[in-house]
């Protein structure tokens, strides 16, 4: 430097998806909150091929720093026999048409599955398609539901699983430890295919919509089955509990890293999770309303409510639950230029 002194200013180290969401889970705050959004892709999502292109596609546009998988919503009952329809709704997602049970009886004679072929297989191989693409700095997790949801998905109603937990539940026990097996054997899969974690999703542990005792004793044990065998192999495990009332006492009575819910429809807010819960919060972003029909401003303004509501700490930036086939690209890349 010939005597002269010099001061060279460091480049400053970008920091990794990997790094923001570990942040996240350990209550801290990195450069700002993480981020990640989901969508269902209708008619890509037929083949491990088509779902991950969609996926790698969405994550490419976006810089998402969590990528969930979203196969079809009756993935895991296809091949038990379900057959699925396109749903009414708007998310792009599938719904029961016909199924195995038409009699008690038939719930012991649902066929073997298993994650190395069929729509479990295919499931499995779309994670070793977007593992390889987007690297090892971006987390993947895979959705899985609870066994008590899996059954639900086999009859399509609430009123034909409550009828059959009231007339056979010890039977039905017996058919819910298979499914739990099943579902396990499902996750080890994924995580051997290169899966950082799990989305794990029930629909059920709603007070609106399922009984609070016929969950406890017909959904938690099987619930708790799960995590508890995928805890050791998952970086990142995420509870989401579907529906308006949700039993929010579950996030921290279950093995996971995060919790989901519809905070901008329920009456539980981001403020009122930070005070139940211990886990990370992952939401903010209502899956309707101003994402879907709402001005770029109103985008930004609902994600830095969200951020002032919890400091911006515990907290990655998610939809409440699946978004629209329709909202406007324009407005997911303002839910990532509003962290900035």
């Amino acid at each position: 430097m010939n005597g002269t002194s010099e001061h060279v200013q460091a480049t400053p180290r970008t920091v990794t998806h990997r790094e923001r969401i570990e942040a996240a889970l350990r209550g801290e705050l990195l450069d700002r909150p993480p981020i990640s959004l989901w969508r269902h892709f209708p008619g890509e999502d037929q083949t491990a091929e088509g779902l991950a292109a969609a996926t790698i596609r969405f994550q490419q546009q976006l810089d998402l720093d969590l990528v969930k998988l979203m196969p079809t919503g009756m993935y895991p009952v296809l091949d038990y026999g379900v057959r699925a329809k396109p749903s009414a709704g708007d998310v792009g997602t599938t719904q029961f048409a016909a199924g195995p049970i038409r009699e008690p009886a038939d719930w012991l004679r649902l066929p073997a599955v298993s994650p190395d072929r069929g729509v479990l297989g295919q499931q499995v191989k779309s994670v070793q398609l977007v593992r390889d693409a987007v690297g090892p700095t971006t987390p993947v997790i895979q959705t899985i539901f609870s066994p008590l949801n899996v059954a639900h998905k086999l009859v399509g109603s609430t009123d034909r699983l409550l009828e059959a937990i009231a007339e056979h539940g010890a039977m039905f026990a017996q058919v819910l430890e298979r499914l739990t097996a099943d579902v396990i054997a499902f996750g080890r899969a994924c995580q051997s295919a290169g899966v950082d974690g799990f989305f794990f999703a029930t629909q059920l542990a709603d007070r609106a919509a399922f009984p609070d005792e016929t969950y406890g004793q017909f959904g938690v044990p099987y619930d708790l089955q799960v995590l508890q065998a995928l805890r050791s192999d998952s970086w990142c495990t995420l509870l989401h509990l579907h529906g308006n009332d949700p039993r929010f006492d579950l996030a921290d009575a279950y093995p996971v890293d995060g919790v989901n819910w519809h905070d901008r429809e329920s009456s539980i807010s981001l403020t009122d999770g930070l005070q139940r819960t211990e886990r990370c919060l992952v939401g903010g972003i209502a899956r309707r309303g101003v994402l879907t029909q709402g001005s770029l401003a109103e985008v930004e303004a609902e994600v830095r409510d969200a951020i002032a509501q919890t400091d911006g700490r515990r907290l990655i930036i998610a939809p409440g639950c699946v978004i629209p086939d329709a909202v406007p690209r324009e407005n997911l890349v303002a839910v990532t230029n509003a962290c900035q």
